[in-house]
């Protein structure tokens, strides 16, 4: 007999060959093919651990990226933990603001293949902290009347997904949480062919999403390059980020001995920051080269524009952002609080003229 758990493996494995069809039918080099390829394997790592790795009973938070794993276009001056919640139940979180720039909780919603959505979110100016800086809310279906702040998630409500950006990793502290069930934890369940089913299932929605961003995330940038589109956080997919952001979003596609001069004014925001990425969102070598700033690192003129230099040689002027020898790559800027549109030019420019 046929198990449900056979089926969805099978349909993971094949979901594995498709999608290395994708990278070989979307890398333009052999380095865009072989970094897809590994892209691939740590979309595999982070989703065994996003839908294998939890205990229904005993939520926990851990982290999405690591130092190497930088997949599926996050802030590198930013840190993301994710926990999952199980549809129908309550929560508590608690914890310290500290003096990070930005703290964000975002509410998932959606199960399984069913895509998922943004279905609660709470900012750094939502939480109300006490004297000594923590704060506690409830999620929950029902206000479960304790008197605390509660915010109502639907019952198919199925991860919470924390954001924190830092303008100086040197100076600032990052926020402390934890989350406790409401409901008393049941005895360790035994693993069942259905519950497994829906784990593989959702490791396969979370997998070929983020593997596709490239072809779904305004994929009209692949070809047309060098230029930046403006989008809200919605225009994006609510899935995909938080509403107190908006998003400028390009291609860099540079030839040998070319740079993108990027043009900016900045708007008076506590948050903003310019992010390289390779064709499959992967940021760019976080601990190696400066392929990422944000607005306390990036010199400004005199009269308070910003000019960064995309390129893959050093140009010798402040603000170069290294492609690490790329061709082509995404660009990604962030600003905070959803400011008006700033002004933004990009212009290709001969490397010694930039120099010069």
């Amino acid at each position: 007999m046929t198990q449900l758990s056979d089926a969805a493996w099978d349909a993971l494995l094949a979901m594995f060959s498709d999608l290395a069809d994708v990278v070989r039918a979307d890398a333009r080099d052999d380095r865009e093919r072989l970094e897809g390829y590994r892209v691939l394997a740590r979309v595999m790592a982070l989703c065994s651990e996003l839908s294998l790795d939890v205990d229904p009973e005993v939520p926990r938070f851990f982290p999405m990226t690591t130092p190497m794993r930088q997949v599926a276009g996050p802030n590198p001056d930013g840190e993301y933990d994710l926990c999952a919640l199980t549809p129908g139940r309550s929560y508590r979180v608690t914890g310290s603001r500290e003096s990070v720039t930005y703290l964000g909780f975002q509410v998932m919603a959606g199960v399984g293949l069913t895509p998922r959505r943004q279905a609660g979110y709470v900012s750094d100016s939502d939480l109300v902290l006490d004297a000594d800086g923590r704060f506690t809310f409830v999620l929950a279906p029902r206000d479960p009347g304790t008197g605390e702040h509660c915010v109502p998630i639907p019952d198919d409500a199925s991860a919470i997904v924390v954001r924190q950006y830092l303008v100086d990793r040197a100076t600032e502290r990052v926020a402390t949480y934890d989350i406790e069930q409401l409901e008393p934890a049941g005895p360790v369940a035994e693993l069942t062919d259905a519950a497994l089913a829906d784990q593989l299932g959702a490791f396969m929605w979370t997998a070929f999403k983020l593997m596709t961003l490239h072809r779904t995330v305004l994929p009209e940038l692949m070809t047309e390059t060098n230029r930046l589109v403006t989008a809200e956080a919605a225009a994006l997919g609510s899935e995909n980020t938080t509403p107190d952001n908006l998003y400028m979003l390009g291609m860099f596609d540079l030839a040998s001995g070319e740079a993108l001069v990027v043009d900016l004014e900045p708007p008076d925001t506590r948050y903003w920051s310019i992010t390289l990425e390779n064709v499959w969102h992967e940021c760019l070598d976080p601990l190696r080269t400066v392929s990422s700033g944000t607005n306390a690192g990036f010199v400004r003129r005199a009269d308070g524009t910003v000019r960064v230099v995309i390129a893959a040689e050093d140009p010798g002027v402040p603000n170069w952002l290294d492609t690490g020898g790329r061709g082509r790559g995404f660009i990604v800027l962030r600003w905070l609080d959803t400011p008006a549109p700033p002004r933004v030019q990009l212009t290709v420019t001969p490397l010694p003229e930039v120099t010069a």
